[in-house]
């Protein structure tokens, strides 16, 4: 049995320097918007290439930035991969307009999220009507809830959620955080949306768009899960369900994707002080 992830070096080392680099960004703010806003751009570009490429899209990641700056398809790619990709974008900075106020997570924001998402959909913003599967019909890797219980599973996810970031936007006003708590806690989040799979397709963009409005909302930075960790990410999901069925110690079933968030927000703070931090 592996040691729990802050007894781990490589874990308890990344979960001090989350601290060191979160103080030196609080340091360095407030910011020029005009220098947010370039940060906030590319971070957004180099997200829609990866949270796509998850799902399977061709898009390069070069191929992505001249979609989004340019308007421009170089390549062979059909019209829905150059919608997913400018649908992505768009809530994206959607993010950064609804975290201004405060926005709630509500069942609203997040149909209007997955409204971008699937721009020019049909289905964009409404819940399934139909059994979805994870993986296919062949193959089925998990079934989450029938159709007329996804209404009322989304309810309690968002009270849920609001529930639990409550408590860490108090620990926000004191200045520091519970790192360990809070990287379980978002990973609990992001796997109970995947888990509940409301939406026909595109679950697993908005639920990662949701897991990096939480993290904005705390005054942290958006997660961009890189698609070389996509077997990764796939494996920390599963690995919930796994433990679901057996582990006695609740953390235990979060922690694959804790560690892997971890990482991918340390990795965000370092780029973001490489711009900012002089």
């Amino acid at each position: 049995m592996s040691k729990p992830m802050a007894e781990q070096q490589k874990y308890s080392e990344i979960l001090q320097e989350l601290a060191i680099c979160y103080r030196r960004m609080q340091a360095l703010r407030p910011l020029d918007k005009s220098e947010l806003a370039y940060f906030n751009r590319e971070f957004s570009i180099s997200a829609s290439h990866n949270s796509n490429a998850i799902e399977g899209n061709t898009f390069t990641f070069d191929e992505t930035k001249i979609l989004i700056e340019k308007g421009i398809v170089t390549g062979a790619h059909s019209l829905r991969e150059g919608e997913d990709i400018l649908g992505y974008k768009q809530a994206f900075d959607h993010l950064y307009v609804a975290v201004k106020d405060y926005r709630p997570i509500t069942e609203e924001f997040i149909k209007k999220l997955h409204g971008f998402v699937l721009r020019g959909d049909p289905d964009a913003g409404s819940y399934r009507r139909i059994q979805n599967y994870v993986g296919s019909l062949s193959r089925v890797v998990f079934t989450p809830c029938p159709p007329k219980d996804v209404p009322s599973e989304m309810q309690k996810y968002a009270e849920t959620v609001q529930s639990d970031l409550k408590k860490f936007l108090d620990e926000k006003k004191e200045g520091e955080f519970d790192w360990l708590k809070l990287l379980h806690m978002i990973s609990g989040h992001h796997i109970l949306f995947e888990n509940i799979h409301p939406f026909i397709d595109g679950n697993g963009r908005t639920g990662r768009l949701l897991l990096s409005y939480e993290m904005i909302l705390l005054g942290l930075l958006p997660v961009d899960i890189r698609y070389e960790e996509r077997d990764r990410y796939y494996a920390a999901i599963q690995h919930y369900r796994d433990k679901e069925k057996y582990s006695d110690r609740p953390e235990s079933k979060t922690e694959n994707l804790a560690k892997l968030l971890a990482e991918c927000e340390l990795e965000s703070m370092k780029q973001w002080l490489g711009v900012f931090g002089g």
